[in-house]
């Protein structure tokens, strides 16, 4: 394989420019000799991480398609004479299928299932995801089944997986927005605020951000600072989804807020609002 290749294709994909790059991980897994000796571990994870780019742009079922591929691949290199180092790689790519398999579910709503799978991956591997070489799967897989049980509203559940994984190297903005959604949950107010503001501080992507800015407005609302309240509120309404906004009930929060302050005309334009949602 064209190392030079793929990591430029790796390049493109950290640039957010996914078409180009899973059109370059295609051609260079063409390219790619049939399994001989390593080809077919090195093969396989070209398709996987082309599988994984096709999930970051919604493409669901030519991603798990790839992920087929990949895990074929894979299984074949299991019949060939692998060196020890070459086998770590291939437990590794293991680790990553297995992952992949279960945030499909999870992108695609079904929860769940992703949990369930989350869970079996840390329990089919053990404590060898905690060994420095599979440590990355380790740290991505306790988040991800971190922020779903907090989706589920097993926040008692989360918090301790939310807490280890502040140490862990990646996500670190997702994992502050739910360790405060959690402390929300449990009515600890100052922890969930100084959470919820470092997480917009570092950068939430667009779901989280208004969510974010949402659970701050409780929070301040909760304190009394009903100006503030409603500021975060109003952040909140620029870019929420219809169903958030409902789910959220962002306008009877702006129009308790907003009789709060003495804004009865603005008051009664979201009450108004939140008539007709």
């Amino acid at each position: 394989m064209d190392d030079g290749r793929f990591l430029k294709a790796c390049q493109l994909q950290d640039d957010g420019k996914f078409k180009e790059a899973i059109d370059e991980f295609l051609t260079i897994a063409e390219d790619t000799e049939d399994p001989v000796d390593k080809a077919g571990v090195d093969k396989a994870g070209v398709y996987l991480n082309a599988a994984t780019t096709l999930k970051v742009l919604g493409e669901y079922e030519q991603g798990r398609s790839l992920l087929g591929v990949a895990r074929s691949l894979l299984a074949s290199s299991h019949t060939l004479q692998l060196e020890s180092d070459r086998d770590v790689e291939v437990l590794v790519l293991e680790m990553r299928l297995d992952f992949d398999e279960a945030d499909f579910l999870s992108h695609e709503g079904k929860i769940e299932e992703a949990l369930a799978k989350f869970d079996l991956l840390l329990k089919k591997y053990g404590q060898t995801m905690q060994e420095a070489e599979f440590r990355a799967t380790y740290e991505m897989t306790q988040a991800r089944r971190a922020f779903i049980l907090a989706d589920l509203g097993r926040c008692k559940e989360a918090l301790p997986i939310l807490e280890e994984a502040e140490s862990f190297k990646g996500r670190k903005a997702e994992t502050r927005f739910y360790l405060g959604h959690c402390y929300l949950a449990n009515d600890n107010y100052s922890k969930a605020m100084g959470r919820l503001l470092e997480a917009l501080r570092i950068g939430l992507y667009q779901r989280l951000e208004y969510r974010a800015h949402c659970e701050l407005g409780i929070v301040y609302f909760t304190l009394k600072d009903y100006e503030q309240a409603k500021l975060e509120f109003e952040k909140c309404a620029e870019t929420a989804d219809e169903e958030y906004m409902q789910q959220a009930q962002i306008w009877k929060w702006l129009e308790n807020t907003s009789r709060v302050l003495g804004l009865k005309e603005e008051a009664d334009r979201y009450s108004k609002l939140t008539m007709s949602s």
